[in-house]
Formats: structure tokens, C-alpha cells, sequence
């Protein structure tokens, strides 16, 4: 149950540690499908963007000085991979969470959007989970860019949204299949299908995954 009052959104909880704990529920349960399988491995990635910033901190540039510099936004990237394992460990799926920071202004929900973008793009199939209280203008960005989010469908006040996009061709034409969800307080979250490439298409329990994380929350305090 999104927003709820007992939980990290009542302020008493950092957000991103929460996103990561629910990371590592997602990827629990999504292993426990896959394995019988062997091909493919559900991983966390959980990074901030002051560790994304530290990718490149100043100073001397090995290649010399640049001809160009422009203002950079480095930006939270919260999920689970799904990694085929055969060959060259590919992304065949991820599950996208929207932070704090990902919500924070235009260009960051751009910089989420462009990331999910160009996942679908390599016909890699998504789900975006944002189960944060403020207005979801990804939504608006990821339309723009790919035609999956039209007016109709967006989230409307209150509502938490799940994505879950499935790349296919069909007849030799790619399309993007699209499934919305809005989820208020008090109802419960989905579950979904990920639609991995090349391989099966796992049930998530986005509900139980994420009672899961509050419980283990919990645990650890």
C-alpha cells in the first residue's frame, strides 16, 4: 500500500534506503522465478547521483583540455537489472524506482525519462514503479519520447503509477505493448508481468515485494 502513513513516506525514513531495500525484495522475487531457468540473474542498481558525480571529479582531463564544457545532471538510478547471463551479461529487463531526486525538478524527471527511453528503445522490456508522493512529470517527458503515456492515461492527484512496457515486433513493425496502473492510499499495488528479452515473463508482486521491504525495514531498526 503506497503512501502509507506507518511507513518511510511519514518522514521518518530516508526514501532512497527504502528504494533500496524494495530493490532487493524485487530482486528476490524475481530470482526465486528465474532460477530454474539459469540463464538469467535479477541484480540491484542503486546509485546516487553525488556517487554519479564522483565519476568524474575535477581536475586534469587524461585526454587534455576539452574543446566544450556544459552543466551536467547527475541523477539517482534505483532498480533491478535483469542480466542474461549467456554471453555478454546484457540487460534484458529492469524495473525502474522514481526517487526523491528523480522528482525534483524538469530536468531531472527528463533525465528518468531518458533512461527508460532508451531501455525500451533496445527493445529491453521496462517497469516503472513511482510510489512517491509529488507529481510524476516523467510521465509527460517518457510521452514525448516515446508515445506510451498519453494524456488519458496519466497519473492523476494522488495516484502512484506502475509502467510496464513490453518491446515486441509484430508483422515486421516494432510497437511498444503498455500497461498503466494508478494506485491510490489504500488500495493495493499491482502485480505485473516483466517482460524479459529473450526469456520468461515473471510474475512481480509489487504489493508483497514492497510489505516485504517495510518488513525488513522494520527488522533492521
Amino acid at each position: 500500500m503506497p503512501l502509507s502513513d506507518t511507513d518511510w513516506t511519514d518522514g521518518a525514513r530516508d526514501p532512497r534506503a527504502f528504494l533500496q531495500g524494495w530493490a532487493a525484495t524485487v530482486a528476490d522475487a524475481l530470482n526465486g522465478q528465474l532460477a530454474a531457468d539459469g540463464r538469467f540473474v535479477a541484480e540491484v542498481e542503486c546509485h546516487t547521483r553525488e556517487a554519479a558525480g564522483a565519476v568524474a571529479p575535477p581536475g586534469a582531463h587524461p585526454a587534455g583540455a576539452p574543446t566544450h564544457t556544459a552543466p551536467a545532471r547527475f541523477t539517482d538510478r534505483f532498480g533491478v537489472n535483469v542480466v542474461d547471463t549467456d554471453g555478454a551479461r546484457a540487460v534484458a529487463a529492469v524495473v525502474l524506482f522514481a526517487t526523491p531526486d528523480n522528482k525534483s525538478d524538469s530536468d531531472a524527471a527528463l533525465a528518468f525519462a531518458v533512461r527508460a527511453a532508451g531501455f525500451m528503445s533496445a527493445g529491453i522490456g521496462v517497469v516503472v514503479v513511482d510510489a512517491l508522493p509529488g507529481p510524476p512529470s516523467w510521465a509527460t517527458h517518457l510521452h514525448s519520447l516515446t508515445g506510451v503515456y498519453p494524456i488519458a492515461r496519466r497519473p492523476r492527484g494522488g495516484e502512484a503509477p506502475v509502467l510496464v512496457v513490453h518491446p515486441a515486433v509484430t508483422d515486421g513493425a516494432g510497437q511498444f505493448a503498455v500497461w498503466h496502473h494508478g494506485v491510490v492510499k489504500g488500495f493495493p499495488l499491482p502485480t505485473v508481468s516483466v517482460p524479459v528479452r529473450g526469456g520468461p515473463h515473471p510474475k512481480l508482486d509489487l504489493e508483497a515485494t514492497y510489505l516485504d521491504a517495510c518488513q525488513r525495514g522494520r527488522t533492521a531498526e
